[in-house]
């Protein structure tokens, strides 16, 4: 797997530079998922200025990640030299990593749910052993286990099912 990720990043740089204004795609993309992030938020709910609610840090999260897309999307469409390629095997592995922390999260817990999100998303770099993607997710985990349960005490649950 390490070597297929290899070769594939290294026909990537040989190949032709695309134009910039498919640097926006990346923008675009990520504009979307913006928007993904602050409609799920407002579902968890935002709370009070006093109280922030469970989707407040979502709702937040998703406005910067907007301005900075709407950012990204204006510099490339003026850019008219060529642009890098965009990683689209380490975007893939960030949208799948999201996708099992929204899927795995309610059923298993916080801590397992970071654990698996943060392996997933660290799949597509070969200088990272199996080994130290997993002590990084355990790391992570712990870490959002301190913060948003120890800490802001918001309403998850570690382990579910243990």
């Amino acid at each position: 797997m390490k070597d297929f990720l290899l070769r594939l990043r290294r026909s990537d740089d040989t190949a032709r530079p695309p134009h910039a204004w498919l640097g926006a795609l990346g923008g675009i993309a990520l504009l979307a998922l913006s928007l993904i992030f602050v409609i799920g938020g407002i579902r968890l709910g935002v709370g009070s200025p006093r109280r922030l609610g469970t989707g407040a840090f979502p709702v937040l999260t998703g406005f910067a990640l907007g301005a900075l897309a709407v950012a990204v999307i204006a510099m490339d469409l003026r850019d008219t030299s060529d642009a890098e390629r965009p990683d689209w095997i380490s975007f893939a592995a960030i949208g799948a990593a999201l996708a099992v922390f929204a899927v795995t999260v309610e059923h298993i817990g916080l801590v397992p749910s970071v654990l698996l999100t943060v392996f997933t998303a660290s799949l597509p770099d070969p200088s990272l052993r199996l080994t130290g993607k997993l002590v990084l997710g355990l790391v992570v985990a712990l870490g959002c286990w301190g913060l948003f349960i120890g800490i802001l005490d918001l309403p998850f649950r570690a382990f579910k099912g243990f």
